[in-house]
């Protein structure tokens, strides 16, 4: 067992470890996308497009280039989304959605109902649509996906679930 010295010396190594690991992957973000910036645009202005009620823009930068891989990041310390020319409008909606509820705190009934839907939409709710389990992976991704995704959409309405998640997610507008 180790002594408080001891603890308080393995804390301070680790919050220098942290603050160097967000400096270096600040420097690799702003050095990576230095000369690929087309245009930067925010979120209030796309938020008729993506039918939303945006009251707190948050910068886009869509870059000048495809990356097969990845269509979109959503950098939650500067609260910024990078979009990369081949992103779809529903990437898009989707990481305005995290940026809006990402620094939010979640109410215990939403988190209630994260684990009915996690454990009652099966392939069955998705009604031989495309199925994604995206929304499993955390408390995040279920909220961005019942707002972006619509075969994620229709599972939530086939499980009459749609309307509680509106009620249960409407602070992340507020």
């Amino acid at each position: 067992m180790e002594s408080p010295k001891e603890h308080k010396e393995k804390t301070s190594k680790q919050e220098n470890t942290n603050q160097i690991s967000d400096q270096l992957l600040t420097t690799f973000l702003i050095d990576w996308i230095k000369y690929r910036i087309k245009r930067i645009w925010n979120s209030v202005e796309e938020d008729k497009k993506l039918w939303l009620n945006i009251k707190t823009p948050v910068y886009i930068y869509y870059l000048d280039w495809s990356w097969w891989l990845k269509q979109w990041a959503y950098y939650d310390k500067k609260n910024i989304i990078f979009m990369f020319d081949n992103a779809d409008r529903i990437t898009l909606k989707h990481e305005i959605i995290h940026s809006l509820e990402f620094n939010k705190p979640v109410p215990d009934e939403l988190y209630k109902l994260y684990k009915i839907v996690r454990n009652n939409i099966t392939e069955e709710s998705f009604g031989g649509n495309v199925v994604s389990f995206n929304f499993k992976k955390n408390i995040h991704e279920f909220i961005a996906d019942g707002y972006s995704k619509w075969p994620f959409v229709n599972a939530l309405k086939r499980e009459w679930l749609y309307e509680e998640f509106l009620e249960k997610t409407k602070y992340i507008f507020e």
